[in-house]
């Protein structure tokens, strides 16, 4: 009988990555077009989602949200599909679901305010966001931290600005003020109703720790205005290195940097083939992830030039055990996700039979919804799958739990057989070699994260960390307990796109203080990246320190 594991192997792959495109052109049609694509877009959110009700209150105020959405096209005569994409975003931000969406211009209202901005711009750190641009005039200025907006508490900016946007936690909000601070004040004028034509003023603490009111003048935000702009330094500490890279960072060989950019290889690409999902999407994108020249035309060609994860993980980890080195360093900033089950061969292959023990108290459940839309996606029948389930009980609209199997008293051959079968990879003969063993256990493993941090390699940080890994870096913009996976969509009139979460995770008990946002163990302070002046680079700086420190 298959276990619970190799039903979800089968009909998932965990956080499907979907670049939702922004579609700017501005297509007309009947209102009551319009309006027939909304119902249906409602249609297939209560079909799809795992939980499209809770967040609203509860399915009555759902429905009315819902109801509210559809009056306001028909009384607005809404004969544009990207207005249409714009209220459909706005109708979806209290369910605070990342991964669900539709694509479309991501501005507001088209004003004059769409298109004009200060010469300045943010980023986040642990506690609030630095400046990392600004006017040459002020470049003594950057480092500063923002306290407020023309008076508005910066937390309350952020608080207001997520009634606009859709976010899981605080650095959600946070990394969403600074996307449209730069990107144009059509958002950020919805949260300051007093701010003036001409000019903003900012209210900063300076790198030295003096308050300070910052008046700038507002330009326009594409082609136009102050070029002349001060930026932060972003030298690299190592070159830069693509999608599953990796190299030694000290002369002894004593500590490893693997570089993960995306969790897509040739492993997922292969399962998608033979599961008739079709290539199409995903092949250019990650082909060039690893790759500078032309993708050849052949499919067979063009895969075998991708790595696969685990193979080059296993190359990486034989590197270490012939030099005995003891540090190894995950890199997953910026790393938006892609197929979660690719990095589940690389933690057998650092603790081999211990893994396989010690995966099933991790405490971690997917619930996921069984909808037409989703097994669509999989290009599996109910038939089928209930023939993977050695079962006739399966319904639609039912949920499969992932995260209820028990471990062994002991691991036999046949068992961890069983286990390396599920396994998504293109080297399961190198994982069955293994035995059981460990290719190589780093003493210590630190996974280096940001806000950017999402999806599937959201996943890969948290098991890394359940494995006893130090996790580095900021907090992620998803939070451990939120709707996952993307089931793609397309409204029948207008063609607008999107995709629906299909699955409901918990990593971490409710009442956890991280639940809604994963603290690292380690967090960089102001004063540690004051120290290595702003540099865009200092989680990775701070990290290397951190370990010479540790000798």
């Amino acid at each position: 009988m298959k276990t619970m594991n190799s039903i979800i192997m089968k009909l998932s792959a965990l956080a499907l990555t979907l670049m939702l495109a922004f579609n700017n052109a501005q297509a007309q049609m009947p209102t009551d077009s319009i309006v027939a694509d909304f119902n249906e877009f409602v249609r297939l959110l209560e079909e799809t989602h795992p939980d499209p009700y809770t967040n609203y209150g509860g399915r009555p105020f759902f429905r009315r949200a819902a109801m509210e959405t559809r009056f306001s096209l028909i009384l607005d005569s809404v004969t544009s599909t990207d207005e249409l994409s714009r209220r459909i975003r706005q109708f979806l931000i209290p369910l605070h679901d990342g991964h669900t969406g539709i694509e479309g211009s991501f501005g507001f209202d088209s004003d004059e305010h769409d298109n004009i901005c200060a010469p300045v711009s943010f980023s986040p750190i642990s506690d609030g966001v630095i400046i990392v641009s600004i006017s040459s005039e002020y470049k003594d200025l950057l480092g500063s931290r923002l306290i407020a907006i023309e008076g508005i508490p910066f937390k309350k900016v952020c608080e207001d600005l997520a009634q606009n946007f859709t976010a899981e936690n605080e650095i959600g909000r946070i990394t969403h003020f600074c996307f449209v601070s730069s990107l144009g004040f059509g958002a950020l004028k919805k949260v300051l109703p007093d701010m003036r034509q001409d000019s903003i003023t900012y209210q900063i603490l300076t790198p030295d720790g003096k308050p300070m009111d910052l008046t700038l003048p507002i330009i326009q935000a594409f082609g136009g205005g102050d070029k002349h702009l001060a930026s932060v330094e972003e030298a690299q500490p190592l070159p830069p290195q693509k999608n599953l890279s990796y190299m030694f960072v000290d002369d002894k060989k004593n500590t490893m940097y693997f570089r993960s950019s995306q969790i897509m290889a040739r492993d997922a690409l292969e399962y998608i083939r033979s599961n008739g999902m079709g290539l199409d999407q995903y092949l250019s994108r990650v082909y060039y992830s690893f790759n500078d020249d032309e993708m050849p035309q052949d499919v067979d060609e063009a895969l075998a030039r991708i790595p696969s994860f685990s193979d080059e993980f296993d190359k990486m980890l034989q590197q270490m055990k012939k030099n005995k080195s003891k540090n190894l360093i995950i890199d997953l900033r910026g790393n938006g996700g892609g197929y979660t089950p690719i990095v589940i061969p690389t933690l057998y292959q650092m603790w081999g039979d211990k893994f396989i023990m010690d995966h099933t108290n991790f405490g971690i459940k997917f619930y996921q919804l069984l909808s037409p839309l989703y097994m669509k996606k999989m290009n599996v029948s109910m038939e089928q799958a209930d023939a993977m389930l050695s079962s006739q009980a399966m319904l639609m609209g039912d949920y499969m739990l992932n995260g209820d199997a028990t471990a062994p008293e002991e691991i036999t051959d046949e068992y961890r057989n069983m286990f390396i079968g599920q396994m998504m990879s293109s080297v399961k003969d190198k994982l069955m070699a293994q035995q059981g063993k460990p290719v190589y256990t780093p003493e210590q493993v630190y996974v280096l994260v940001n806000y950017n941090t999402y999806s599937a390699a959201f996943h890969y940080m948290f098991y890394l960390w359940k494995m006893g890994a130090t996790v580095v870096g900021l907090p992620s913009k998803q939070a451990p307990n939120t709707y996952m996976e993307m089931t793609p969509f397309e409204l029948p009139r207008t063609g607008l796109k999107g995709s629906i979460s299909n699955s409901l995770q918990i990593f971490l008990p409710v009442d956890d203080p991280r639940a809604n946002q994963f603290t690292p163990d380690l967090m960089p302070t102001y004063e540690d990246y004051k120290r290595y002046n702003f540099n865009r680079a200092t989680e990775l700086l701070y990290l290397l320190d951190y370990i010479k420190g540790k000798k």
